[in-house]
């Protein structure tokens, strides 16, 4: 609370506005400085020192000067330095800015500020993690996702605010033999997972001779596909450099059925780093926003991957305790899961091949809903050499794969071809922008006519690492649990965040909600108080002042000067502020400048005894002395007002006309 008060925190209109505050609180405390020393010279009845308080540095050293050492000089003195304080008041509020701004933050859309989008931002982005930065980490989740999507210097961020749309799904076209997929038109348009992630894309040879897999292990029935395999180890490196997590696109019937022509969403090596860490041994996760677009509709997917890997070198066996403990752990939260009979059996299946020297896949694809599919694997893989069969190391390995449709929706433009190609092919975006296609390396038959299926768009990735380390035998160590569980608790938000950035580039900037944090000028509660503090000392030294002295101290010189030439004894000669100034002017004249009230003259009279008084003009005079030493008669104006004045006690009559 106590920081609150020193620090800027109350938001002022503008700069210009700040600037006036300070600037009439510096004029506030001038102002009470000049009344209050002014009180203190009607106290000592030092009015010449109170005239020099409005004059400037100069008169003011030479009134000290003549005067010398006395109370009058102290006066002016003490007046002179606490002035000159006081006029650097403004400037001691500005040094106690801190740090002079606030940011106040307001709620738009992506596109209202277009203006402030990277005009090439990554798609793809890498997270690495460790206990030590969590806390940090949890408080720029938004910047984490929002990395280098805005231009550097503008305060604004990703909320996860996103209007997603409805997904719309249809019937499937196709029962058997086939897993579970959404699907997404009549035709056999649809998505799943890796549909082929327990079966080898080769036959090794071994010995002059193709080894056989035993494909039965694999079962694809009524929209469920499942694997429980053992083979040869010599199919393990296949199946670890098999990349994790692709999504599947199959375009119809025709090119699915018929020729297996399906498509897979890749992750660029140049760009993605999980083209690696889907390979291999690595505890990470990943996420992903992706759009599949056929003629005028288009549906966005997004896609969450989970995998954790235990390691062992040649001639180590993992212990049964180890396995258990990862696989359990990585089952997550799901008590049946990970206590299940299911997942017994297959750490019992693991270990027997273990020490069979095979390797094993067990895994299984279903739908949780028409708009979810969901993949998971259990394997050990037993690595060998290519070249001469001998163990490299073993592997302990589980993942888990989620795709869900959030959005379908029709768009104006169909997807044109990048380029053209001899054979069935799509183009390939990553983050709403087209840069090539998968001719090169697709499926080529004769068969198969040369035909443009649609786009795909890796709209935004995000991919993080250091959940443990999987090159370890020991369970702890391979996944730290306190980082995967962050990640479980945090994937909603982070989902949230990454669909924000995926639809800004990919699906429409409109529906995606930004904040904006704009600088405003702002002012501390310390600098307000002593803004309040100035005025009050004003008024008070105003009041005090205007009640506790005479008037001709609380008014002004010209106020002083025209009721004492003026107005002497009339009812009206209270030295109030002057409603209609009379004029006064500087006249010259042979004998010297006057100084003219209302076109009369004012003239200082030498005393009686060595000199007369000339009148400055013809005059008649109206008073004649009747005491004392002084001439027969006084000088007056024709208004029959004395301009000059003996010593007080002389008298005066009126001259008989």
């Amino acid at each position: 609370m106590a920081d609150a008060f020193f620090h800027t925190s109350i938001p002022v209109a503008d700069k210009a506005v700040k600037a006036i505050i300070f600037r009439c609180t510096e004029f506030l405390m001038g102002f009470f400085i000049f009344k209050f020393f002014s009180l203190a010279a009607s106290r000592f009845r030092h009015f010449t020192p109170y005239l020099m308080f409005a004059e400037d540095w100069i008169q003011r050293s030479l009134f000290m000067f003549c005067r010398g050492l006395s109370g009058a000089t102290l006066l002016v003195l003490i007046f002179s330095l606490t002035n000159t304080a006081a006029s650097l008041y403004g400037t001691l509020l500005w040094a106690l800015d801190e740090p002079g701004y606030i940011f106040q933050t307001y709620n738009s859309t992506v596109a209202d500020h277009r203006y402030a989008l990277n005009p090439d931002p990554p798609h793809a982005l890498t997270v690495s993690l460790n206990t030590d930065t969590l806390k940090n980490i949890d408080k720029r989740l938004h910047q984490l996702v929002g990395a280098e999507f805005f231009k550097q210097g503008l305060n604004l961020s990703l909320t996860g605010d996103v209007e997603r749309g409805q997904p719309q799904t249809t019937a499937p076209t196709q029962h058997e033999g086939v897993g579970p997929r959404i699907w997404l038109d009549d035709g056999g348009f649809s998505v799943s997972a890796d549909t082929y992630a327990g079966v080898p894309l080769t036959l090794p040879v071994v010995d002059g001779e193709q080894l056989e897999f035993p494909y039965d292990c694999i079962h694809f029935d009524g929209g469920v596909a499942d694997w429980n395999c053992t083979y040869h180890s010599a199919f393990a490196m296949q199946f670890l450099e098999g990349p994790l997590g692709r999504p599947e696109v199959h375009w119809d019937d025709l090119s699915s059925k018929e020729y297996y022509d399906s498509k897979y969403i890749r992750a660029t090596r140049a760009e993605n780093v999980w083209a690696y860490y889907s390979k291999g041994s690595e505890t990470a996760a990943m996420m992903q926003v992706f759009t599949v677009t056929k003629g005028h509709r288009r549906h966005t997917f997004v896609e969450t991957v989970f995998r954790a890997t235990m390691l062992t070198n040649k001639g180590f066996l993992f212990a049964r305790d180890e396995v258990s403990d990862l696989l359990r752990r990585a089952a997550g939260r799901n008590a049946t899961a990970r206590d299940g009979p299911q997942l017994s059996q297959i750490i019992d299946d693991m270990l027997r091949a273990q020490d069979e020297g095979l390797s094993y896949n067990f895994g299984t694809n279903y739908a949780a809903s028409d708009k979810t599919v969901i993949q998971n694997t259990w394997s050990y893989y037993r690595v060998l050499n290519v070249n001469n069969l001998e163990e490299q190391y073993s592997i302990v390995y589980t993942s888990a794969t989620n795709i869900t449709l959030l959005r379908s929706e029709d768009v104006e433009n169909p997807p044109a071809p990048f380029k053209p190609c001899h054979q069935p092919f799509m183009n390939e975006a990553f983050g709403g922008k087209v840069t090539h296609t998968d001719c090169a390396g697709g499926t080529v038959s004769d068969e198969m006519e040369p035909r443009f299926y649609g786009t795909v768009d890796t709209a935004a990735v995000l991919v993080m690492s250091g959940l443990g380390y999987g090159r370890s035998n020991l369970s702890a160590e391979s996944m730290t649990q306190e980082l995967v569980e962050w990640v479980w608790d945090r994937t909603p938000r982070l989902t949230d965040l990454l669909v924000a950035r995926a639809y800004a580039v990919s699906v429409d900037p409109r529906l995606v909600g930004v904040s904006v944090e704009r600088m405003v000028v702002a002012v501390s509660g310390l600098q307000l108080f002593l803004s309040v503090f100035a005025a009050v000392l004003a008024l008070a030294a105003w009041a005090a002042l205007a009640y506790g002295a005479d008037d001709g101290w609380s008014k002004t010189l010209l106020a002083n000067l025209v009721h004492t030439t003026q107005h002497r004894g009339a009812p009206e000669s209270k030295r109030g502020y002057i409603r209609a100034p009379l004029d006064v002017d500087l006249v010259a004249h042979p004998e010297g400048d006057y100084l003219v009230v209302d076109n009369k003259p004012i003239v200082l009279h030498q005393p009686w005894e060595t000199a007369m008084v000339t009148p400055v003009t013809p005059a008649t005079p109206l008073y004649q002395f009747v005491g004392g030493d002084m001439p027969k008669e006084a000088v007056v104006s024709q208004a029959g007002v004395p301009v000059c004045w003996g010593a007080p006690g002389h008298q005066y009559a009126p001259v008989p006309q």
